[in-house]
């Protein structure tokens, strides 16, 4: 996350977003200093912020999903990026093992497990992600930056530079099969509405019964825990 005082605003690094690029550039050359750590939430934010602080201009990306899963395929296949992450030498390990194609990885991350924290921030549907004051979308990178610090009142002294970014990658439509589609537009449904992607209403489709709940369990236990899954279980199991 990153601060400035002299601009007055706060930029939430959300993955998969060109986050590492802004907050390099904010620091370089927009009086920017991290605080924090990296993929802070704007509620972790206002939970230690000063009152004159939770005023200034806030600003979060949000990318396709659709490309963001392929990206992090393409990622774990090359064994790039962080491997202190469980989640990260799980997927690693997988790819590995079995020579998993982007479908394969796709059914047994996204659907069987429940859609990862790298993929869709779990924290979107919070009402402090909503209060964010500009939403950029990371498909139109260049000219939402320009906005950004016109918004912030900055005068922009040159285009971003894009670093870590995926290459050798192919349109992320192309890895998708028709099946693999209709699961992601069903998965991903609510964020792309949300953020104004399009949802290709003829690929939406129905996950079984077993499918929802194992998405919906995996869902939690990554969210919470699998200690606290096991105790909210108890919790309301009949007497």
């Amino acid at each position: 996350m990153v601060i400035s005082h002299q601009y007055k605003y706060v930029f939430m690094q959300t993955m998969k977003t060109a986050s590492t690029a802004i907050a390099k550039e904010l620091c370089e050359k927009y009086a920017g200093e991290m605080i924090l750590h990296k993929h802070a939430s704007y509620g972790e934010f206002l939970a230690q912020a000063k009152p004159q602080e939770k005023q200034y201009f806030s600003f979060a990306g949000v990318r396709n999903p659709l490309d963001v899963a392929v990206s992090r395929y393409e990622l774990r296949k090359s064994a790039r990026g962080p491997s202190r992450d469980q989640v990260n030498r799980m997927q690693n390990r997988y790819i590995d093992d079995t020579g998993a194609s982007f479908s394969q990885f796709f059914t047994e991350f996204m659907v069987n497990r429940g859609v990862d924290f790298a993929t869709v921030p779990l924290n979107w549907r919070s009402s402090s992600f909503q209060s964010i004051d500009y939403i950029y979308k990371y498909e139109n990178l260049q000219q939402e930056f320009s906005a950004i610090l016109s918004l912030a009142g900055i005068h922009q002294l040159r285009p971003l530079p894009l670093v870590n970014k995926t290459s050798g990658k192919a349109h992320f439509l192309e890895y998708y099969d028709e099946t693999t589609l209709q699961f992601a537009y069903t998965l991903f449904e609510d964020y792309l509405r949300r953020w104004g992607y399009d949802v290709q209403e003829n690929m939406l489709r129905k996950l079984t019964l077993a499918q929802k709940l194992r998405h919906h369990r995996n869902s939690l236990q990554s969210r919470y825990g699998e200690t606290a899954l096991w105790s909210l279980a108890r919790r309301f199991r009949p007497r």
